[in-house]
């Protein structure tokens, strides 16, 4: 009975204060929610379009799907496509606002009770993925309360995991006690209840997570590439071409992240930005240390007309081709670990297989 006396209070306890954090919610935090909703939108159909390019690529070089597959398959993936740009253009213009919509208000409280802010690692992390997740209009300066993308899309989704996860806990405390009353036995109502915390802070984590797996994807991508790009960069140097002009013609060489991600910085760099401007916001996009050194040599070369950047970038490619041939024996390692325990498995099996027959006609010999 104190049990659920405890628990009765705690959660009427929780909801008050959820109630309380969602009421000191500011306007800017709803507007701020209200873009970040329609970003997320924008993203999923970036993300599918991406999808949707890949496996008519895929399909033109193994054929995969007969010509009616693939045609439905478009058609139900324009489909969704054009539901997300809806949707973001109904957030954009504050028509599709619901409860469920502004659940994460509560955690912008709670991060300010936390003083998470953006000089703490949780969130810097989280931003520098943001940024990384090669989604660009993260990456450029936003006029809400004067903070960038970046800061407002990472906050959001930390505000999200907060309050899902807070509201799991609220609802994992009624179902208890409605549990409770309805004479379950304590050990069935406790696991229920710890059930919804779970499933609901995996509902506010998805969003977290397919950020981070996104980001981490694109810098496995451009590992992998980088060292092609600057092994090209350093032949169209020798030769006597500028920087400007070897980096659009490595840029128009391959149809990888890297050189989609070079071909931005060629149209940025024609536009009203310097290429070191572009390259600049390209190291905000691309986690690689290679491509750090590879933007200060050029920026380097600006200052010094050029001199010696040709035997600075072969330098810079003998590192990069060394890394990736440690990687290389690095994933080897891994593979064979992991590939020890089934191999155990299959010798164990087989001595069975071979043991049991021949101690059966030993015995039958007896």
């Amino acid at each position: 009975m104190v049990i659920v006396i405890a628990v009765e209070m705690l959660f009427v306890i929780s909801v008050i204060y959820f109630l309380i954090g969602m009421k000191k919610s500011s306007q800017h935090e709803i507007i701020e929610v209200v873009i970040a909703k329609a970003w997320q939108n924008r993203f999923a159909k970036i993300d599918l379009i991406e999808k949707c390019t890949s496996y008519i690529r895929r399909n033109e070089k193994y054929h995969i799907y007969s010509e009616k597959k693939l045609e439905k398959k478009k058609k139900a993936d324009k489909k969704q496509i054009d539901a997300y740009a809806a949707n973001e253009e109904k957030y954009l213009e504050a028509k599709r606002i619901g409860l469920v919509d502004l659940i994460p208000l509560f955690g912008y409280n709670f991060c300010s009770v936390l003083g998470l802010d953006a000089e703490s690692d949780l969130l810097r992390n989280l931003m520098i993925s943001c940024e990384q997740s090669g989604y660009v209009e993260l990456e450029r300066g936003q006029e809400t309360n004067g903070k960038k993308n970046s800061v407002i899309y990472s906050y959001y989704i930390l505000a999200s995991v907060i309050s899902y996860v807070y509201m799991g806990v609220m609802a994992g405390l009624f179902l208890f006690l409605l549990m409770l009353f309805l004479g379950k036995e304590f050990g069935v109502s406790l696991a229920v209840a710890l059930v919804v915390v779970a499933v609901m802070a995996i509902v506010g984590y998805l969003p977290m997570d397919a950020l981070k797996n996104k980001a981490l994807n694109r810098k496995e991508e451009i590992d992998r590439d980088f060292p092609n790009v600057v092994s090209k960069l350093v032949l169209l140097t020798i030769s006597g071409m500028n920087v400007s002009n070897a980096i659009s013609q490595t840029a128009q060489s391959g149809d990888g992240l890297i050189y989609r991600e070079l071909a931005m910085v060629v149209k940025e760099s024609g536009q009203s930005v310097s290429l070191e401007g572009a390259l600049t916001h390209l190291q905000s996009r691309c986690d690689n240390k290679y491509l750090d050194k590879l933007v200060t040599l050029i920026s380097k070369s600006f200052s010094s007309g050029n001199a010696n950047l040709a035997e600075d970038l072969r330098g810079l490619n003998e590192e990069c081709w060394l890394e990736k041939k440690h990687s290389a024996r690095r994933m080897a390692d891994k593979v064979q670990t992991k590939l020890f325990i089934p191999t155990m498995l299959m010798f164990v099996g087989i001595l069975v297989v071979i043991i049991i027959p021949v101690m059966s006609g030993f015995n039958l010999g007896i």
